[in-house]
């Protein structure tokens, strides 16, 4: 595709999601004219598009699209019969999907890496992207969240690599490809494959395609980092026709003398047999030691020292939704992450208990995600939810046409029978979590909110009513 001229206008269907928003916002600054719609915006999208100036219509309307712009960007929650998307085609305005247009931004002239897999994308990128920028390799990047290092998730850089975050996710209604397919890989790191996206994958099998396509398009002289403990890495590596850099517990990069401690975690490095010293990272949970695996060697690879990397780990300060404190009020945090698929769940539970809880951990889960809402991994996520003391499953919004459709009744028995009548309630109402919250929870809890989505506000809602 032939990006506008600067100082022409770029318009993005569907702006409110946070790598649609972002790109936005690169753009402006890169001295294009901006704007775009959305349904709906809630944070952090909101704030940034705002502070950025950027023109927001709310909803969608054919009306909105004239004066005709020079190029629309037609993001993935969006398809044929949204009256801006049949506008675009009737008139015969130029349009790309978000895929195309990160590649023709900021992979022109640049080396790409793409961090890749189920689950960690978002912080693996963050980490990869601050590491690179403090061993002054000044990185361009898009990630689909916001690194708190930077308060925001792009960057155009002046350095050779640019770091994105790379979504198995489908491109557009009109490109069915995952949008890694469009990035151009020199590097790839892979820390784990699941099945999750029932709208678009049927099974694991398809999943695994997309990943070895992935790895089919890296050249002879790339690299692949993968994490060998995960069973489907295991088997599409195999198929690698580049280097391959393994890490894992038993493999050539490998963490030893794990600790979980207040400030996060400590382990050793080994390369082989080589001890590289002790690293610290202010993150907690085995699945965030996997994500900074994945970044170290990669940023190795790329000439940074081990200083370099000793002191990248150290200065991290996360994501936003990821294991993001709130606050803490009358002896009660309140903690917000992004998990939406059982091992993730999982995965947050135990980091957060492995922070030596003084009171009771309890989770409070939106199934919102398409394969959350359609059945599918329900029996996964009640052993997930088991991990927490007590359990609050929210509304489960309108259930797709195709799968059987979460069964939030079965899903509490199936809790209960394991820890208690006492221990699950679905709630559908807001209002009602948050009373609930407040009259149940207890100094030394900690209440960890996950959802993909906004969940109304809750977190923040949460803490202000415990506050008053």
């Amino acid at each position: 595709m032939i990006l506008p001229k600067k100082g022409q206008t770029i318009y993005f269907i569907g702006i409110g999601g946070v790598v649609m928003a972002q790109a936005a916002l690169l753009l402006k600054e890169m001295g294009y004219k901006v704007r775009g719609s959305d349904v709906s915006l809630y944070p952090p999208t909101d704030g940034l598009l705002q502070e950025g100036g950027v023109t927001i219509e709310e909803g969608y309307d054919s009306v909105h699209l004239f004066p005709h712009p020079d190029l629309v960007v037609i993001g993935n929650a969006v398809s044929r019969g949204n009256p801006e998307v049949e506008a675009v085609l009737d008139e015969e305005i130029p349009y790309c999907s978000l895929p195309e247009l990160i590649r023709a931004v900021l992979l022109q002239g640049r080396r790409s890496m793409v961090v890749a897999g189920t689950h960690g994308k978002t912080t693996t990128a963050s980490l990869l992207a601050w590491l690179l920028f403090k061993g002054g390799l000044d990185p361009s990047f898009m990630i689909g969240g916001i690194p708190l290092n930077f308060g925001r998730g792009f960057r155009c850089g002046k350095g050779d690599w640019v770091v994105l975050e790379g979504d198995e996710y489908d491109s557009a209604f009109f490109d069915k490809r995952p949008k890694f397919l469009h990035y151009l890989p020199q590097l790839v790191v892979l820390s784990n494959i699941e099945y999750d996206h029932a709208d678009i994958y049927q099974d694991l099998e398809e999943v695994k395609l997309s990943f070895r396509r992935l790895l089919g398009i890296v050249p002879r002289k790339g690299v692949v980092v993968a994490c060998r403990d995960d069973e489907v890495i295991r088997e599409i590596i195999s198929e690698a026709p580049c280097r391959v850099e393994t890490f894992g517990a038993e493999e050539r990069w490998s963490p030893k003398g794990v600790r979980m401690t207040q400030k996060g975690t400590t382990f050793c490095l080994y390369r082989g047999e080589e001890d590289l010293g002790e690293f610290e990272l202010p993150l907690w949970g085995e699945h965030n030691l996997r994500n900074a695996l994945g970044a170290v060697v990669a940023a190795h690879l790329l000439g940074l020292s081990l200083p370099e990397i000793r002191e990248g780990l150290q200065t991290f300060q996360g994501v936003g939704r990821r294991m993001e404190v709130v606050r803490e009020v009358r002896g009660i945090m309140v903690i917000d992450d992004f998990a939406h698929h059982p091992t993730a769940v999982r995965e947050a539970l135990r980091a957060v208990r492995s922070r030596s809880l003084n009171g009771r951990l309890w989770a409070i889960f939106e199934p919102r995600t398409q394969t959350m809402r359609r059945g599918f991994l329900q029996e996964e996520l009640a052993l997930a939810l088991e991990e927490a003391d007590r359990v609050v499953i929210g509304r489960v919004s309108s259930v797709p046409a195709q799968g059987r459709g979460m069964d939030p009744q079965r899903l509490m028995q199936d809790i209960r029978g394991a820890k208690g009548d006492a221990a699950v309630v679905y709630l559908e109402d807001p209002e009602e979590i948050i009373s609930h919250c407040v009259k149940e929870a207890k100094s030394g809890d900690v209440i960890l909110v996950m959802s993909s989505g906004y969940f109304d506000g809750l977190p923040e809602r949460i803490f202000n009513a415990l506050r008053d």
